[in-house]
């Protein structure tokens, strides 16, 4: 049997924990630490947004409970349904949730160069934000954007 994400996704938890001034400051952290050693390597986008367009490109992209309240707690969820293979928050080739958006998007860049390191910095990441899902009382779950954000939104 297939589990979804609206049957593994703590949602009332993911909403509590966006207001929650303590865990909104220690994620921000997280990723300022994460956006400071990606800037360091100082990769380029060369595709303008087109790994915003899963279903074209056919790939996923994954997130945690903890992302999704950070996410929650500083951008706005789509107002209205959206499409299934492309993120909502994409537009005309610009991610337009900078502050709140998830790991792998700040990770993943598809120049040859910056696929050297981006495992590494996914593992080492994924394990400080395994360590909010604990400090904060949150049950861990790895489950696809597009489906997530349809759990929360209210479209």
């Amino acid at each position: 049997m297939v589990t979804g994400a609206a049957d593994i996704l703590p949602a009332w938890r993911i909403l509590e924990l966006a207001t929650e001034s303590e865990f909104v400051d220690a994620m921000g952290a997280l990723y300022a630490r994460l956006d400071e050693r990606i800037a360091a390597r100082t990769p380029v986008c060369v595709n303008r947004g087109d790994c915003c367009k899963f279903a074209q490109y056919k790939h996923r992209l994954y997130v945690t409970p903890v992302e999704l309240a950070y996410f929650v707690a500083t951008e706005q969820l789509p107002a209205e349904p959206f499409d299934d293979g492309v993120c909502p928050h994409q537009r005309e080739g610009m991610c337009t949730v900078r502050t709140g958006r998830p790991m792998g998007c700040r990770v993943f860049f598809c120049e040859l160069r910056s696929q050297f390191w981006q495992g590494d910095e996914t593992e080492a990441t994924l394990t400080e934000i395994k360590q909010l899902h604990t400090r904060f009382d949150v049950p861990y779950a790895y489950v696809e954007w597009l489906e997530a954000l349809r759990c929360l939104s209210p479209a």
